[in-house]
Formats: structure tokens, C-alpha cells, sequence
């Protein structure tokens, strides 16, 4: 019964980990990704919200910028970043403020 129930730990540890959402090398933009607003604002107030990162399926794959309306009057977007941590970069997504 213990043999059993450490095999199910170490299992699940490892699922775990493999679920991780750091990576050891922040990926870059694939080409043709505008980082910066390609066109003029659609209407007025809206606010670009730039490429992001998403973890999707044990990888980053990333999320064109769009325009948006701010959820709030005098909102501000505060775009996503990498941030370094022990295991490696993890993307932390943008949000208004």
C-alpha cells in the first residue's frame, strides 16, 4: 500500500511539473506581429492592447495586440512582461489599472 501511494505522489509531481509555466528562454514575436499599433484607433477611446502570451497545451503561443475599449473611465492598460523566477520566465498578463 505505501509502494502504491508513493507511486501515485511521485505521478502526480510529475504531471505537476510538466504543467509548469516557465520556460528557459522568453520566446520572441514570430515575424509580422505588430508590437506597436498598426492602424489608426477604430473610434475614440479605444486603447491598443498589445501582443500577449497564453499558455496553451505545455506551450506560450501568442495573442495579437487589438484595440479596446477601457473597462472603466480613466483606466489604464498595463501590458503583460516576463518575469524571471527560479525555474525560469514566466509571462504575466497585462491588465487594466
Amino acid at each position: 500500500m505505501k509502494k502504491l501511494v508513493l507511486a501515485t505522489l511521485v505521478l502526480f509531481a510529475i504531471v505537476i511539473q510538466s504543467n509548469a509555466q516557465h520556460v528557459r528562454v522568453r520566446p520572441g514575436y514570430p515575424p509580422g506581429i505588430n508590437v506597436y499599433a498598426s492602424s489608426p484607433r477604430p473610434y475614440a477611446g479605444t486603447v491598443w492592447v498589445g501582443p500577449e502570451w497564453q499558455w496553451h497545451r505545455s506551450r506560450y503561443v501568442h495573442v495579437p495586440g487589438y484595440w479596446a475599449r477601457p473597462r472603466y473611465s480613466r483606466a489604464i492598460w498595463v501590458p503583460g512582461y516576463w518575469q524571471l523566477a527560479r525555474r525560469g520566465y514566466r509571462w504575466i498578463p497585462g491588465y487594466w489599472r
